[in-house]
């Protein structure tokens, strides 16, 4: 199984900024019940604090070093494994253009060795240089939050004193700035600051693609080959990218090209992507990226755009940019909720987040065509530099827009109430392809989640129009009815198994939509993402209870249990559910009223 991706890193790091604010914030709250039953004054109470933030302090330099120190570790072997995967992929790209007829020759070795030292030297500096922007970055969000929690003790009384009402009131507005902006202790060169997470997000993924692009650029001087091509790609190129999408270019910082430009293969003068570099190209988080164009070899680059392109674009890139604004608004107002005091101000701030929260996740709306269906489900879709299989892609070829939308539908709604990792692609296959590669368990499953590649497979055959999605319901149903005519001839395990099958009473999820389907595959990945293996043993302690309540299926194993019962949450059944399982996925849930755990834009009632 390949490293969890960059994501994850900033997830981690996210958790991190969370448990360090949720912290903070039990500390004022207990020692405000400490005033209220020793009847104490505001100058005792921050006595109090002040004592309560040398054990803070003490605590976090303690538990958090080690933390950063398991993560960075995870980080250098991200990078070392993204140089790799370069090296790996432009050597078998290299030899199919050999195979095509590209007149391709290995230099020398011992010229060769030179190139492997000075790219193992330039793999070192760039970890070095990633790891020494962390650490700074992870001494700064300790050292912050040790200086914002002084800063509230001390305004809180300050507030108190002003007669500003309630210990709560003083708190709130005490905490209201800290708590509006999270622990962003990052401060970029044009003033905007960042939090540890996001610092995280941009760095790691900015050093990975990096070093894949280093690793490509070696195999490329293996050969002697530095031309290459930006790749006009079909969903959304980055604004300062697009100049140079589709030109064909030397590369002369990973492959080193001639600097003059010349090609050494045709003499032909390409212009150098140090100098597209300079101007922008490859910025952090760019998501844009260059394949090595063999001259007579490669398709002749198309790099115009029509004005209807552009306009397109440009609309795309406004509408990401107001979806990210609505999302950093939706946790800002959900940090609020969650850590007020003052009631007024808990159920104020979750009705903004709510509202936040459904202009960042607009009313799901059914698309046109199937490619339309596609290109909505490609925003639940991240691109994944180390893993080829679903290379962050949508794909519904094969199967009917009334299925296509069913699947994106299940989608909006878990996207919209979890802040859930996206899965790195959705892939239709034909079963019969399936069959001994572990994909499915069957050939007649519909989908399937894996964890290792973090990705959804769909049965194209199953879901290419609706009357087979029905005759496969159908079929599925008679194949119950067997088990249960024959259950006493069964024995061993499957006796067992089938007598739970029977004491469930049914088999299917849901009603057997193609919505039902997704969201069940999606539990399994919220299973593998949002919780830790202590919070899945916990949720599962009890599962005999509830477990003939949900499903047949959801008695197969604690996967499909917890899959089974997500399924059945998002369809509001909670009263078969374990209350454990229920308060879990609540406290997840990004949309939530103070103290209340109804999600306010109707994905549960």
């Amino acid at each position: 199984m390949k490293i969890n991706d960059e994501y994850d890193i900033g997830e981690a790091f996210a958790a991190i900024e969370n448990e360090i604010i949720a912290s903070m914030m039990r500390n004022i709250s207990r020692h405000k019940a400490q005033e209220e039953k020793e009847g104490r004054e505001w100058s005792m109470w921050q006595a109090e604090q002040l004592k309560a933030l040398e054990k803070f302090k003490k605590q976090n330099q303690k538990k958090y070093p080690k933390q950063f120190k398991a993560i960075n570790r995870k980080i250098e072997e991200l990078i070392r494994m993204a140089e790799e995967e370069g090296q790996m992929d432009q050597e078998a790209e290299i030899f199919q253009a050999i195979k095509d007829g590209f007149p391709a020759e290995k230099i020398e070795e011992g010229t060769a060795a030179e190139f492997f030292r000075l790219n193992d030297r330039k793999l070192e500096a760039l970890i070095k240089a990633t790891h020494s922007d962390m650490q700074k970055a992870e001494t700064a969000v300790l050292r912050m939050a040790e200086d914002q929690y002084r800063k509230i003790i001390y305004n809180a009384q300050a507030y108190a004193n002003t007669g500003a009402g309630t210990y709560e009131k003083a708190v709130d507005m005490a905490t209201k700035d800290f708590l509006a902006a999270g622990l962003n202790c990052i401060e970029y060169k044009n003033g905007s600051r960042h939090t540890l997470a996001d610092y995280a997000d941009m760095a790691i993924r900015t050093a990975s693609k990096r070093a894949y692009l280093q690793g490509e650029g070696v195999k490329r001087q293996e050969w002697g080959i530095s031309t290459v091509i930006i790749n006009k790609r079909g969903d959304n190129p980055c604004p300062k990218c697009l100049p140079f999408v589709g030109k064909v270019m030397i590369d002369d910082v990973w492959s080193n090209g001639p600097k003059d430009g010349k090609s050494p293969v045709t003499g032909k003068r390409y212009p150098l992507i140090s100098s597209a570099i300079a101007a922008g190209l490859y910025h952090p988080r760019c998501r844009d990226s260059h394949t090595t164009y063999f001259e007579g070899i490669s398709t002749p680059p198309d790099g115009k755009f029509t004005k209807k392109e552009l306009n397109d674009l440009a609309e795309k890139n406004r509408r990401e940019a107001q979806q990210q604004y609505a999302e950093r608004q939706t946790e800002k107002y959900g940090r609020l909720a969650e850590y007020s005091l003052d009631s007024e101000m808990q159920e104020s701030n979750a009705q903004k987040c709510a509202e936040w929260n459904a202009e960042a996740h607009p009313t799901f709306k059914p698309a046109q065509t199937v490619e339309e269906a596609q290109q909505y489900a490609q925003q639940f879709c991240k691109e994944s530099i180390l893993d080829k299989t679903f290379k962050g892609k949508a794909d519904y070829k094969g199967i009917s827009l009334e299925n296509a939308n069913s699947i994106n539908n299940g989608l909006h709604d878990i996207y919209s109430a979890y802040d859930v990792p996206k899965i790195n692609g959705i892939k239709t296959i034909d079963p019969k392809s399936a069959k001994g590669k572990k994909i499915f368990t069957s050939e007649d499953a519909v989908m399937a989640y894996s964890p290792v590649e973090n990705g959804i497979y769909i049965n194209k055959a199953v879901l290419k129009n609706e009357k087979t999605l029905e005759a496969y319901n159908k079929k599925s149903k008679e194949a119950w009815k067997v088990v249960m005519d024959n259950i006493d001839t069964l024995k061993g395990s499957q006796r067992e198994l089938a007598e739970r099958y029977k004491a469930a009473g049914r088999s299917l999820v849901g009603d057997g939509s193609a919505k039902d389907y997704i969201t069940h595959e999606m539990g399994h990945h919220i299973q593998w993402q949002l919780f830790d293996a202590k919070t899945i043993n916990e949720i599962g302690a009890d599962a005999k209870k509830y477990v003939s309540k949900i499903s047949g299926y959801a008695t197969a194993s604690k996967t499909e249990y917890f899959a089974e019962s997500f399924a059945a949450y998002m369809k509001g059944q909670t009263d078969i559910l374990d209350p454990k399982f229920v308060n879990f996925l609540d406290k997840k849930a990004i949309v939530k009223s103070a103290r209340n755990t109804q999600f306010q834009r109707g994905v549960r009632k």
